[in-house]
């Protein structure tokens, strides 16, 4: 299947070619118990893998007729971005403390743990310190 992908797609697309069998083989475990198992598997799996290369090679050319633009457009947004944080602070923040207790109380960090973080990282608690100021959680005799 790798040699017939080279020949098509030429030398240069092989490890492309690889990719490629590798991911047409993993469809047809997926699809082939669902589906059942095509009349030609070899044929289902080379259109399969002609199909896949076409696409990304098509993605690649694309991608490099873009490139120069993405790039621009990337220069772009950073000048920008970099003009309203010089400008602002970062979510308009300017006090670089207060921007840190914000993130130290992040919704995703658990309540018991913002503190201790807070406490460590704004006050320069030590882990001793925080442990004997927060209030401990009693454990059931079970437990």
């Amino acid at each position: 299947m790798i040699s017939t992908l080279t020949r098509i797609f030429g030398i240069e697309h092989l490890n492309l070619a690889e990719d490629v069998v590798q991911e047409t083989l993993a469809r047809a475990l997926q699809t082939w118990p669902y589906y059942g198992i095509p009349r030609n598997p070899s044929a289902w799996i080379t259109q399969v893998a002609k199909n896949l290369a076409l696409d990304l090679i098509r993605r690649e050319k694309v991608f490099r007729n873009k490139e120069n633009e993405i790039a621009h457009l990337m220069e772009q947004v950073s000048a920008d971005s970099n003009t309203v944080v010089a400008e602002s602070g970062e979510n308009g923040i300017t006090d670089d403390r207060l921007r840190m207790m914000f993130t130290c109380c992040h919704p995703l960090i658990p309540q018991e743990m913002q503190v201790a973080l807070a406490l460590k990282t704004l006050c320069g608690f030590s882990p001793a310190e925080i442990a004997r100021a927060l209030p401990r959680k009693r454990r059931s005799p079970s437990g």
